[in-house]
């Protein structure tokens, strides 16, 4: 009997994947440049920003603060008052030099 493998094809081998077939699967954060999955993101924009915060800073809020966000009445807007205050007057004679 022979023990050889001559049924088996050897020369189909799957191909190794490539060194670096992780990284081409990773996205990079817009704000801070670092490599980052985006399913690992807490971000509401995850496939632009890698966490909240780098959302947070880069935007000046967040998308949940903008979805939780409620509109002020326009009544309360025209209520508003605006107040002038007078801007104390110096006389050339009390300057400092």
């Amino acid at each position: 009997m022979n023990a050889t493998t001559e049924d088996r094809d050897e020369s189909a081998q799957p191909a190794t994947p490539a060194r670096n077939a992780e990284e081409l699967a990773m996205q990079r954060c817009k704000r801070c440049q670092l490599l980052y999955t985006a399913n690992k993101s807490t971000s509401a924009l995850k496939l632009t920003y890698c966490s909240f915060l780098c959302e947070l800073g880069d935007l000046g809020f967040s998308m949940q603060g903008l979805e939780h966000m409620e509109r002020v009445p326009k009544t309360a807007v025209a209520t508003t008052e605006v107040v002038e205050v007078e801007e104390p007057e110096f006389s050339a004679s009390g300057a400092i030099i």
